[in-house]
Protein backbone atom coordinates (compact mmCIF):
# COMPACT_ATOMS: atom_id res chain seq x y z
CA UNK A 1 0.00 0.00 0.00
CA UNK A 2 1.29 3.33 -1.30
CA UNK A 3 2.09 6.40 1.46
CA UNK A 4 0.68 9.47 0.13
CA UNK A 5 1.77 12.83 1.24
CA UNK A 6 0.65 16.72 0.62
CA UNK A 7 -2.79 15.80 2.07
CA UNK A 8 -3.91 13.71 -0.65
CA UNK A 9 -5.36 10.24 1.13
CA UNK A 10 -5.32 8.11 -2.78
CA UNK A 11 -5.39 7.71 -6.24
CA UNK A 12 -9.04 8.00 -6.27
CA UNK A 13 -9.05 11.09 -4.05
CA UNK A 14 -6.35 13.24 -6.70
CA UNK A 15 -8.24 12.04 -9.48
CA UNK A 16 -12.03 13.36 -7.73
CA UNK A 17 -10.16 16.61 -7.00
CA UNK A 18 -9.05 17.31 -10.33
CA UNK A 19 -11.86 16.97 -12.36
CA UNK A 20 -13.78 18.90 -9.48
CA UNK A 21 -11.19 21.70 -10.40
CA UNK A 22 -11.63 21.52 -14.09
CA UNK A 23 -15.03 20.95 -14.35
CA UNK A 24 -15.36 24.02 -11.70
CA UNK A 25 -12.79 26.35 -13.51
CA UNK A 26 -14.19 24.87 -17.01
CA UNK A 27 -12.53 22.47 -18.91
CA UNK A 28 -12.27 20.85 -22.58
CA UNK A 29 -14.67 18.39 -24.02
CA UNK A 30 -12.16 15.43 -23.34
CA UNK A 31 -10.51 14.79 -20.43
CA UNK A 32 -7.55 17.15 -21.35
CA UNK A 33 -7.31 19.21 -18.56
CA UNK A 34 -8.07 16.64 -16.19
CA UNK A 35 -4.63 14.57 -17.47
CA UNK A 36 -2.60 17.56 -17.39
CA UNK A 37 -3.63 18.46 -13.87
CA UNK A 38 -3.14 14.80 -12.82
CA UNK A 39 -0.03 14.11 -14.82
CA UNK A 40 1.73 17.54 -13.50
CA UNK A 41 1.24 15.88 -10.08
CA UNK A 42 2.51 12.61 -11.34
CA UNK A 43 5.64 14.42 -12.56
CA UNK A 44 6.14 16.52 -9.63
CA UNK A 45 5.61 14.46 -7.04
CA UNK A 46 4.76 10.80 -8.51
CA UNK A 47 0.95 11.64 -7.33
CA UNK A 48 1.69 12.80 -3.72
CA UNK A 49 3.74 9.23 -2.83
CA UNK A 50 6.93 10.97 -2.73
CA UNK A 51 7.41 13.06 0.26
CA UNK A 52 9.50 16.97 -0.87
CA UNK A 53 12.25 16.87 2.38
CA UNK A 54 13.34 20.44 1.35
CA UNK A 55 9.77 22.24 1.04
CA UNK A 56 11.25 25.40 2.34
CA UNK A 57 13.69 26.14 -1.07
CA UNK A 58 12.16 24.00 -3.71
CA UNK A 59 8.54 23.38 -4.71
CA UNK A 60 5.30 23.25 -2.21
CA UNK A 61 2.76 20.76 -2.00
CA UNK A 62 0.95 17.97 -4.75
CA UNK A 63 1.80 20.03 -7.71
CA UNK A 64 5.15 21.65 -6.08
CA UNK A 65 4.37 25.20 -6.66
CA UNK A 66 7.06 27.84 -5.99
CA UNK A 67 6.61 31.65 -5.04
CA UNK A 68 7.63 33.00 -8.47
CA UNK A 69 4.66 30.75 -10.00
CA UNK A 70 1.59 32.05 -7.48
CA UNK A 71 2.90 35.67 -7.84
CA UNK A 72 2.22 34.94 -11.65
CA UNK A 73 -1.30 33.20 -10.76
CA UNK A 74 -2.10 36.21 -8.66
CA UNK A 75 -0.24 38.99 -11.33
CA UNK A 76 -2.00 37.03 -14.54
CA UNK A 77 -5.05 35.10 -13.57
CA UNK A 78 -8.57 36.68 -14.45
CA UNK A 79 -10.89 38.10 -11.82
CA UNK A 80 -13.58 35.94 -13.19
CA UNK A 81 -11.62 32.50 -12.16
CA UNK A 82 -10.80 33.90 -8.58
CA UNK A 83 -14.57 34.10 -8.11
CA UNK A 84 -15.28 31.21 -9.36
CA UNK A 85 -12.20 29.66 -6.75
CA UNK A 86 -13.91 31.71 -4.17
CA UNK A 87 -17.81 30.49 -4.80
CA UNK A 88 -16.88 27.12 -5.08
CA UNK A 89 -14.13 26.55 -2.71
CA UNK A 90 -14.14 29.21 -0.50
CA UNK A 91 -10.44 30.36 -1.20
CA UNK A 92 -9.43 34.16 -1.88
CA UNK A 93 -6.63 33.10 -4.31
CA UNK A 94 -5.17 36.71 -3.75
CA UNK A 95 -4.17 35.80 -0.14
CA UNK A 96 -3.05 31.90 -0.46
CA UNK A 97 0.30 32.08 0.64
CA UNK A 98 2.80 29.34 -0.39
CA UNK A 99 2.92 27.85 2.57
CA UNK A 100 -1.07 27.06 2.33
CA UNK A 101 -0.84 24.77 -0.72
CA UNK A 102 1.99 22.26 1.67
CA UNK A 103 -0.73 19.88 2.44
CA UNK A 104 -4.11 20.94 0.68
CA UNK A 105 -4.25 19.23 -2.66
CA UNK A 106 -7.18 20.58 -4.14
CA UNK A 107 -5.84 24.46 -3.59
CA UNK A 108 -2.43 22.93 -5.36
CA UNK A 109 -4.86 21.78 -8.14
CA UNK A 110 -6.67 24.80 -8.53
CA UNK A 111 -3.65 26.46 -8.70
CA UNK A 112 -2.54 24.43 -10.76
CA UNK A 113 -5.01 24.62 -13.27
CA UNK A 114 -4.94 28.28 -13.17
CA UNK A 115 -1.40 28.40 -13.82
CA UNK A 116 -2.56 26.80 -16.64
CA UNK A 117 -5.36 29.06 -17.51
CA UNK A 118 -2.78 31.75 -18.28
CA UNK A 119 -1.62 29.78 -21.20
CA UNK A 120 -3.18 31.01 -24.55
CA UNK A 121 -2.27 27.67 -26.27
CA UNK A 122 -4.55 25.24 -26.16
CA UNK A 123 -4.02 21.96 -24.32
CA UNK A 124 -3.09 19.25 -25.76
CA UNK A 125 -5.09 15.93 -26.55
CA UNK A 126 -1.84 13.50 -26.69
CA UNK A 127 0.25 12.49 -23.82
CA UNK A 128 3.01 13.62 -25.55
CA UNK A 129 1.80 16.85 -26.60
CA UNK A 130 0.80 17.20 -22.58
CA UNK A 131 4.50 16.28 -21.63
CA UNK A 132 5.96 18.98 -23.88
CA UNK A 133 3.24 21.28 -22.55
CA UNK A 134 4.40 20.58 -18.88
CA UNK A 135 7.61 21.16 -19.60
CA UNK A 136 7.16 24.62 -21.76
CA UNK A 137 4.97 26.28 -19.31
CA UNK A 138 5.19 24.36 -15.84
CA UNK A 139 8.60 22.83 -15.27
CA UNK A 140 9.93 25.21 -17.96
CA UNK A 141 13.82 25.85 -19.21
CA UNK A 142 14.93 26.12 -15.88
CA UNK A 143 13.54 23.04 -14.27
CA UNK A 144 15.38 19.67 -14.22
CA UNK A 145 12.26 17.33 -15.50
CA UNK A 146 11.77 15.93 -19.10
CA UNK A 147 9.24 15.09 -21.31
CA UNK A 148 10.33 11.23 -20.94
CA UNK A 149 10.20 11.80 -16.96
CA UNK A 150 6.25 13.63 -17.31
CA UNK A 151 5.02 10.57 -19.15
CA UNK A 152 6.51 7.81 -17.51
CA UNK A 153 5.32 9.33 -14.12
CA UNK A 154 1.98 9.18 -15.91
CA UNK A 155 2.12 5.76 -16.92
CA UNK A 156 3.77 4.40 -13.55
CA UNK A 157 1.07 6.61 -11.50
CA UNK A 158 -2.07 6.47 -13.59
CA UNK A 159 -1.51 3.68 -16.40
CA UNK A 160 -2.66 4.41 -19.80
CA UNK A 161 -4.05 7.97 -21.04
Amino acid sequence: MKKFYYGLKSKSHAIELAVAVCCGLGKEHDLSAEHLLLGTACAETRLGTYPDNTPETLGVGLCQHDQIGLDDIKQEGEQRHFDIVQKLWGYDILSVELADLANDPLLSLICCRLSYKRIPEAIPKTLQGKAAYWKKYYNTAAGKGTEKHFMDAFYECLGAE
